[in-house]
């Protein structure tokens, strides 16, 4: 019986110590910290590589801007975990968010813009083919993905407004296809983002 209560009161002690605190360079930190500052550079990161993409393809001088600047925050929050710094890496990831939304925002209303000038090219260009069926409904869905791109944009809701841009984008170009015409070289960019992948010149 003895034996069993010293070793269930070494159990909790132990357990009691490691979920309290982490004594690291002088300070004392909560485990907690440890746990946020993990997740947070896991989605932080995550959403680093996700964006790469839509800025390196679309993103004007200010997008790629800030872009430097979130991989600059990414690395020194990384450094602060290496360091055992965790508060201050929470606070350089948090950041990085602020400026992802930024970053989104501003790429949003860029591809918001770029898809309706293809959808208007393209209707002048297939004009005449009006009348085929599957052109018709590729303007018609091309059309919707716009209207629901802009209704994303105003709930602030950029992924998704991105997303939806390259599902019109798509229609719009594949409506070349359909009536049996070469896709213009200009939306060759368009065709590897929406592939969600880099545009090499």
């Amino acid at each position: 019986m003895f034996i069993y209560q010293t070793y269930r009161a070494f159990i909790l002690k132990f357990l009691v110590l490691l979920a309290a605190v982490i004594v690291s360079n002088g300070n004392v930190l909560l485990a907690s910290d440890l746990s946020d500052a993990s997740q947070l550079r896991e989605k932080c990161e995550t959403e680093f590589k996700v964006m790469e993409v839509p800025v390196k393809n679309f993103g004007n001088n200010y997008v790629k801007k800030n872009y430097q600047t979130g991989m600059e925050l990414i690395r020194d929050a990384k450094v602060k975990i290496a360091q055992s710094k965790y508060q201050d890496a929470i606070a350089i990831y948090n950041k990085f968010l602020k400026l992802h939304y930024e970053i989104y925002k501003e790429l949003s209303a860029d591809y918001i813009h770029r898809t309706e000038m293809i959808y208007n090219d393209t209707a002048v260009d297939l004009v005449d083919f009006i009348d085929n069926a599957k052109v018709s409904q590729y303007f018609r869905l091309a059309n919707q993905n716009i209207v629901d791109a802009k209704k994303a944009a105003t709930a602030e809701n950029f992924k998704l407004v991105i997303e939806t841009c390259r599902i019109s984008k798509k229609y719009s170009i594949d409506s070349y296809r359909e009536a049996g015409k070469p896709v213009p070289d200009q939306y060759k960019k368009d065709i590897k983002d929406n592939g969600k992948e880099l545009f090499q010149n």
